[in-house]
């Protein structure tokens, strides 16, 4: 008896496309229905709403959270949409840094299903978000359009490209972004169902862009943002990189000059 012919059968040169097709079929699978828990990280909350600054806005899906800074008499609003695995409560000593050094006003809030934000994560739940967030500023702070800058972190890059693509702004600041969700592991587009596809968002928003990058980001490639950057239509963009920050530490390699960066780019925005 020919045991080996038994227990793996006869060769045939289907048989490997045959096994690849089936392992993609599976992944494909996976990532479509696992996709918005992989992609999102919330921690557990790091503030209370009772506390200074935070508030709540409703939006169609609940109750939104947020921390809110106002800008100094004639001074543009950052609409800040934050990273992964962080909430507005980490950040309240970074944005009161940035309003400190620039005297803009700040509002950020938290994705659904991060910090006191009501409902679960996903691409059209973070596009309600923000989308609330920029309707609450202009129609219930009665802050102009063109006194908007849109701020969006790593994860947070993507609601920010697809508001800037559907709302005209003083300005976009992109910060560590990404291609899109998918291509920060695969490269290259390889299953259906991508979320949040900057490189064709970015496409659609002709406003003043900052993207700033570290050059040693081992989660989002640096090229993601210099792609961005260069895809862009806009004008009056700028590209800069932040020599030996990773994805991470981007803050604290140099805070300072990005608070600045910020601070700078808002002004010519402002021309």
């Amino acid at each position: 008896m020919n045991w080996k012919r038994a227990l793996f059968g006869t060769w045939s040169w289907k048989r490997p496309i045959i096994s690849l097709v089936s392992i993609y079929l599976a992944l494909s699978v996976i990532v479509l229905f696992f996709a918005d828990r992989l992609i999102f990280q919330p921690p557990p909350s790091s503030y209370s709403l009772s506390e200074v600054g935070f508030k709540t806005i409703t939006t169609d899906g609940g109750t939104l959270a947020s921390f809110i800074i106002d800008a100094e008499p004639g001074q543009p609003t950052l609409l800040w949409s934050h990273g992964n695995a962080e909430d507005i409560g980490q950040l309240r000593s970074r944005l009161q840094m940035i309003n400190k050094q620039t005297g803009y006003g700040i509002l950020a809030y938290d994705y659904p299903g991060y910090g006191a934000s009501e409902g679960s994560p996903s691409e059209s739940t973070c596009h309600q978000s923000i989308q609330a967030a920029y309707l609450y500023l202009t129609e219930q702070k009665k802050i102009p359009a063109d006194k908007i800058i849109l701020v969006g972190q790593s994860v947070g890059s993507g609601p920010t490209c697809w508001l800037a693509g559907q709302k005209q702004t003083a300005g976009v600041v992109l910060i560590s972004p990404f291609l899109s969700a998918f291509r920060t592991v695969t490269r290259v587009p390889l299953f259906l169902g991508d979320r949040f596809e900057n490189l064709i968002e970015i496409k659609k928003s002709s406003s003043p862009l900052l993207v700033i990058h570290g050059d040693k980001d081992k989660v989002i490639p640096f090229e993601h943002g210099k792609k961005l950057y260069q895809l862009s239509p806009s004008q009056e963009k700028t590209f800069v990189q932040i020599e030996g920050a990773g994805h991470n530490d981007l803050f604290f390699k140099d805070s300072f000059k990005i608070a600045q960066l910020i601070g700078s780019f808002s002004k010519r925005s402002e021309r």
